[in-house]
């Protein structure tokens, strides 16, 4: 496995002042309070906080699903956190992997149609997209299971296939959201093990970043990111990291 990246790795993501706010009822509700953060390349991050936190809030405006309303969010350099709607489309399509707790594969495509479903939003054919498909499985460990539709395949499965879905763009962010929240306790392990390496593997092209309420998995983790009524509370880097 690669090592982490060293202090001094480019920033793949960085918050300024970033605050979010929602009004629930007639009731404004404070979602994140002036964040600063800088995210870099070769990091395997997790999110973690109590419910109501802000760790959603964040993870959507990281991926371009919403906006800030004070702050900036910089993507290499480049502001994003006040992209339009087709801007955002346009990044969340081509520079973010999402992977969802509860895996969300379309029922009626095999495992290899599921990754490429992505490709054919960019008009690529099925059968061109295959390949690329086949090589993703291969590489998170389910050559064997291409031609098996989700209700044939365990969750932890299922959940690979979510993971080769979200490379198959070769994005440079992948975002997770609770992605061991519906496996079993070993089951997860493998998928947090395999998030890690996707990180690592790609150097400082490809940052992972996680929101999970399982503590354990900051264990697999190379930095742990608390937040606490919309602020960062602590931001720690595992041994394994700064080593």
């Amino acid at each position: 496995m690669a090592r982490p990246p060293t202090a001094a790795a480019p920033a793949l993501l960085e918050l300024i002042g970033v605050g979010k706010r929602y009004r629930i009822g007639g009731e404004s509700i404070r979602a994140l309070d002036a964040v600063d953060l800088t995210l870099t390349g070769g990091e395997f991050v997790a999110v973690v906080g109590p419910s109501g936190a802000g760790k959603s809030t964040l993870l959507h405006l990281l991926g371009a699903l919403d906006s800030p309303d004070t702050g900036s969010i910089a993507f290499r350099g480049t502001e994003i956190g006040r992209l339009d709607d087709d801007a955002q489309s346009q990044f969340r399509r081509r520079q973010v992997g999402f992977v969802f707790q509860f895996f969300n594969l379309l029922p009626t495509l095999s495992a290899w149609e599921n990754v490429a479903v992505p490709r054919l939003l960019d008009g690529v054919s099925l059968r061109s997209a295959k390949p690329d498909a086949l090589a993703l499985l291969d590489s998170v460990g389910l050559a064997a299971r291409a031609d098996h539709r989700p209700a044939e395949l365990s969750g932890g499965q299922m959940q690979r296939v979510a993971i080769a879905r979200a490379l198959v763009m070769d994005p440079p962010l992948l975002l997770a959201d609770e992605p061991t929240g519906n496996l079993d306790s070993r089951t997860g392990a493998a998928i947090l093990d395999l998030l890690a390496d996707i990180a690592h593997e790609a150097g400082a092209r490809r940052g992972v970043v996680m929101v999970t309420h399982d503590e354990r998995a900051t264990e697999r983790t190379d930095r742990t990111i608390t937040l606490v009524d919309g602020r960062i509370g602590a931001d720690l880097r595992s041994e394994r990291s700064s080593g």
